[in-house]
């Protein structure tokens, strides 16, 4: 009797351990973030603005219970992060789903708080039918309101953006940036890049309070401009006052490239750009060469007449110089006619390099750049096969005036060692919405001394080893069909993840077996 007692207390002490096992599990959380650069855990610049919350923000979110694959990601990465912001906010930030009986009655509530719906494409009953959806959050605290749409894509810059919204609730002021932007350049991106301009615009404008210059009249002197792409000459008055910006010590973050498409009745080329502005960066010892960087490793797209999807080697995927804090965390960089940048022989000033190609590159030469042909020629051994060549260059060291005196009744400055410029050799790089425009605005709070800003833009998912571009990249796989070897791939990594584990669990088995029959031998 005593020992079936004792048998009894046993497992009634183990079943106990269980339960208390489970009930200390279900109440601690415990997380331990093994990936590279820590992405899937907050910034402790983002932990430190939700904890100094002046006032408490709740989240509400609206989600469709149905939603595609590529939006059930998205929801899935939105909550583990909205989790995150929850857990470290020590109570000034909560998160909470919209919940409602319909998607409808959803859908009307969320484009009664500003969050537009979605028509997509979900397998109901083995038919593909359209259906609206909604995925977005709004923030309220404070008595203020700020609204986001999601779109998928942004997991890994979802952390960047939530923090933007949450930093309006304290508001806190923005640092000043001027921007100069020059009429003929604005109106041929305009023309060309509609959206993608007014994006760019509207993400200044969320980071930095921004001070519009013509340069006609001296720029009120921030410590940083941002120049964007030229197309033609400048006035001579505005050529002094951003020669003169610079020798007060000033810092420049430009975009601009040799090339622009041109566009009449007879068709389109590619041709150089003509201004003075490149004779003032030459006088500094700054150049911008009349070519456009190829690339072997670039945008695969369809041509005209080509019949199957081919390179274009002068939209080149560039590299960032891994010694630079602006640059890291992005795999993805591309130019678009993005021209070569170098320092004259002589100059004195200091040249960093801060984006490059690979080194399977060539040079396009103008005056008119045959892009026709770099697409045929692309595909030839032996073309792309020269050393990198750099498209992006940080210069600091002695800068001297372009001119001579002064050209206004304002003090001129001769010379300046305390000046820095970093160049873009592409003026629609910023209009490439996401790596473009965060490595442009990354080397604006670069000169700002903005770190935690660079380090929320640069926190990067990864795209995993068995992504089909990833392989293909890493095993220099340069197939003519590119969409057939990636479903090919897909297939073969499906039938891996199925069997793999299979496999291995018959090798442990018979690992095991082996081991048993050797130790009865033995005995």
């Amino acid at each position: 009797m005593a020992q079936r007692s004792q048998i009894f207390s046993s497992y009634l002490l183990r079943v106990a351990i269980a339960v208390m096992v489970l009930l200390v599990g279900g109440l601690l959380y415990l997380r331990q973030d093994a990936s590279r650069d820590r992405v899937y855990s907050l910034s402790k610049h983002s932990r430190t603005t939700v904890r100094a919350l002046k006032d408490k923000v709740l989240v509400k979110v609206f989600a469709s219970r149905q939603l595609p694959p590529e939006f059930s990601n998205l929801n899935r990465a939105l909550r583990d992060l909205l989790e995150e912001f929850q857990r470290n906010s020590r109570g000034k930030f909560r998160y909470e789903y919209a919940r409602f009986a319909t998607n409808e009655e959803l859908l009307s509530q969320a484009s009664a708080s500003g969050i537009q719906p979605y028509v997509a494409h979900i397998q109901e009953n083995d038919e593909l039918v359209s259906k609206e959806i909604v995925l977005g959050l709004v923030l309220e605290g404070a008595g203020k309101s700020q609204r986001m749409v999601l779109i998928p894509g942004m997991e890994s810059r979802m952390e960047y953006q939530i923090m933007k919204e949450l930093n309006k609730f304290d508001a806190r002021p923005l640092p000043d940036l001027t921007i100069f932007a020059d009429s003929l350049g604005l109106m041929y991106q305009y023309a060309n890049n509609r959206n993608e301009l007014a994006t760019f615009i509207y993400e200044l404008s969320q980071n930095y309070n921004i001070i519009y210059t013509d340069l006609k009249t001296a720029p009120r002197f921030t410590p940083v401009m941002l120049c964007l792409g030229v197309v033609s000459d400048l006035q001579r008055i505005q050529l002094y006052h951003l020669d003169q910006y610079l020798m007060q010590g000033g810092q420049i973050v430009m975009t601009q490239d040799r090339a622009y498409v041109y566009s009449n009745n007879y068709g389109t080329a590619v041709v150089e750009t003509e201004s003075n502005l490149f004779k003032l960066l030459d006088h500094y010892g700054i150049h911008i060469h009349n070519n456009l960087a190829l690339d072997r490793e670039c945008e695969i797209r369809k041509g005209a007449g080509l019949g199957t999807q081919a390179p274009y080697p002068f939209i080149p995927m560039i590299r960032g110089n891994p010694k630079l804090d602006y640059t890291r965390g992005f795999d993805s960089i591309y130019h678009f006619l993005a021209s070569e940048v170098t320092l004259l022989p002589g100059a004195r000033l200091k040249y960093s390099p801060v984006l490059q190609t690979s080194d399977h590159s060539n040079r396009l030469l103008g005056p008119v750049f045959q892009v026709e042909e770099s697409i045929n020629r692309g595909l030839e051994p032996g073309y792309l096969n020269q050393p990198p060549i750099t498209v992006a260059a940080e210069f600091s060291g002695q800068f001297n005036s372009f001119f001579t005196e002064a050209l206004t009744d304002s003090t001129f400055h001769a010379s300046t060692d305390k000046a820095r410029v970093i160049l873009f050799g592409d003026s629609e790089l910023p209009l490439d919405f996401g790596a473009g425009a965060y490595v442009v605005l990354n080397a604006v709070d670069h000169l700002l001394g903005r770190k935690e800003a660079i380090e929320l833009r640069s926190r990067n998912l990864r795209p995993s080893l068995l992504s089909t571009g990833v392989f293909m990249k890493r095993f220099k796989i340069n197939p003519t069909d590119p969409e057939r070897t990636s479903a090919m791939l897909k297939t073969w990594f499906k039938l891996g993840a199925i069997l793999g584990p299979l496999a291995l669990l018959l090798l442990i088995g018979a690992g095991v077996a082996i081991h048993r029959k050797v130790r009865k031998v033995e005995a």
